[in-house]
């Protein structure tokens, strides 16, 4: 079913009418469940009987499948013992597993002696989990529970006895079940919006909304907690969100009166491009019951300006050709040192803004960093190194827009920031790092466009953390390995938007695969014409991911599209890197 669809069947249980206008966002909300899925909620389960004379291994199944949070577990309650289905009330979190699991029984000798109790083992691969803040937390591995169930006395139907502590549920049930959307937060110090992936129940319809303002204020996901800024920290809703007799969706806050202008603002933003999937016309929003802000009462996501992280259409890209730095559009040499050959170029990087350039040079048995403008002398940095990821810049958030802290890694291990200092020369320090420790050599290290986010390719595996960031240090937090099963692999990686990843991996199968930045699910790029093993590759919003091989570059704007060459000749070209 598709996205227009489904909203309009939002709209027309909002009461509200059609014809949202969009501003352009890094990835569209999308309900991953449909939202023609029938309404199971209230009296439409009082009719639903368990399915009769199941085997222990099928009632367990069926208990699986029909758990459902929206409807408080009606129907798998159906399959617990008389004693127990009343009471059962997993924990917020949901363990998902992949489609096939299995229900099998335990050793014989630890069976109970009684005929009519048994023991089943669920086994299954987990795929992650949903956490009680509403976002997915990827992980792997074998998940395995024992429960025990005992046969009625009187129809002689298998019940469960010890239903799990936490829900469990498959990867198509909980696609079925869940919509997906991001909520926005706000980079330190600045308006740029930055995208919160969170899933919530899709029904009942009607309090969809309610419930994307309610995981809203309850603040940023746990991996990204204290590495945003929150202006709606302190909101709480006054009443239920509803739909008013004009039509418009009112969110009545309270608890933010005495929050400035500017303060309000950003929350009239933050509610309004989190409510855009599913508000179809006009957002009411209310401070204890006035306008939240004082002259416009009512909102539409035209209304918010689009200030996200974004690189410009003057900026066409770099590469590199043998040891010189050349642009992605004619495959000219930039102006300066770095493009004239002066400095053997190992890897390069160049700021969001354009404006700045920091290069890896080979050094003979050692390398060294430069930095400075991008076409003019730049200058050495004092850090000593064998080897160094190649550079990412961290975007600048002041007025000059000129980015003044570039980010590598030294001997895949430590992961160093150099900033411009007082006296305008760069210095070294070091980043506190010590949540990567044991995930392995980290050959790859790039900073999302909005500072808020580290990917990182650990020991071939792809990790995303949060960067925190105080008055007298700065943190990698919460590092999470993304398909940790599937992507062992990882070569290369860029933010092709601020929720996804593009990864280069070193298979032939699936050489470049697109990751939303939680990790649920992953879409491969085609094959075609992209002969691996793929060494690198870059990404970013609204261009052409570029991938290198040994052939040169290739481009492509879409999964299933082939990948294309540039007419001229490439066996030189490597390393493509747009902004950032």
């Amino acid at each position: 079913m598709s996205r227009r669809w489904v909203l309009a069947i939002l709209g027309c249980v909002l009461l509200v009418a059609s014809g949202c206008a969009n501003v352009p966002k890094e990835t569209k909300p999308q309900v991953i469940g449909t939202a023609d899925t029938a309404d199971t909620t209230g009296d439409s389960l009082d009719d639903i009987q368990p399915a009769e004379d199941l085997s222990p291994y099928d009632t367990v199944r069926k208990f699986v499948l029909s758990s459902q949070a929206a409807t408080d577990y009606k129907e798998a309650r159906l399959y617990l013992a008389d004693n127990v289905a009343k009471d059962w009330q997993p924990s917020s979190s949901v363990v998902i597993l992949r489609d096939q699991f299995s229900t099998l029984p335990v050793d014989a000798d630890r069976q109970p002696e009684n005929p009519d109790e048994t023991i089943i083992r669920l086994r299954g691969r987990r795929i992650g989990a949903l956490g009680s803040d509403n976002a997915f937390i990827p992980g792997g591995g074998t998940y395995e529970i024992e429960i025990s169930l005992r046969r009625r006395s009187g129809d002689r139907q298998w019940r469960i006895v010890d239903p799990p502590a936490e829900m469990i549920t498959t990867e198509s049930q909980f696609a079925e079940n869940y919509y997906q959307l991001p909520l926005y937060f706000f980079a330190p110090d600045s308006a740029v919006r930055v995208p919160d992936p969170r899933y919530v129940l899709a029904q009942p319809r009607e309090g969809l909304p309610g419930r994307i303002v309610d995981t809203l204020l309850q603040g940023p996901s746990d991996g990204l907690a204290t590495a945003v800024r929150n202006p709606l920290e302190k909101a709480k809703l006054d009443t239920n969100v509803t739909v008013n007799e004009d039509g418009a969706l009112e969110v009545p806050l309270t608890g933010v009166a005495g929050e400035s202008a500017g303060a309000r603002r950003l929350m009239a933003f933050q509610l309004v491009m989190s409510l855009d999937a599913v508000a179809t016309n006009r957002i009411r929003l209310l401070s204890d019951g006035h306008d939240l802000v004082p002259g416009r009462r009512d909102w539409r996501i035209t209304d918010v300006p689009p200030v996200h992280a974004s690189v410009s259409a003057n900026l066409p890209g770099l590469a590199l050709q043998g040891s010189q730095v050349v642009r992605l559009d004619d495959w000219e040499p930039i102006a300066g040192p770095a493009g004239n050959g002066a400095y053997d170029v190992l890897s390069a990087a160049q700021s969001v803004d354009g404006g700045r350039l920091a290069v890896v040079e080979d050094a003979r048995k050692r390398v060294r960093l430069r930095v400075g403008a991008t076409d003019d002398v730049l200058s050495v940095v004092d850090l000593d190194a064998k080897q160094m990821t190649r550079p990412t810049w961290r975007p600048s958030y002041s007025e000059d827009n000129t980015s003044n802290e570039v980010w590598t890694v030294t001997d895949r291990k430590k992961v160093v920031r150099v900033t411009l200092s007082l006296d305008n020369t760069w210095q070294a320090q070091q980043v506190d790092d010590s949540a990567l420790q044991g995930f392995g050599p980290i050959t790859a290290l790039r900073l999302s466009r909005d500072g808020t986010r580290a990917a990182i390719v650990a020991d071939s595996r792809l990790v995303v953390a949060s960067v925190v960031r105080t008055s007298d240090a700065v943190r990698l937090r919460a590092p999470r390995i993304l398909q940790p099963e599937t992507l062992t692999d990882v070569v290369d990686v860029d933010w092709q938007a601020q929720d996804a990843l593009v990864v280069a991996t070193s298979s032939s199968i699936r050489p470049v695969v697109r990751v939303p930045v939680d990790g649920f699910g992953m879409e491969s790029y085609t094959t075609s014409n992209l002969e691996p093993p793929v060494t690198a590759v870059t990404g970013a919003p609204g261009r052409p991911v570029v991938a290198a091989n040994a052939g040169g570059l290739w481009y492509t704007s879409d999964l299933a599209e082939v990948w294309r060459q540039s007419s001229r000749e490439q066996s030189l070209l490597s390393s493509p890197f747009y902004p950032g």
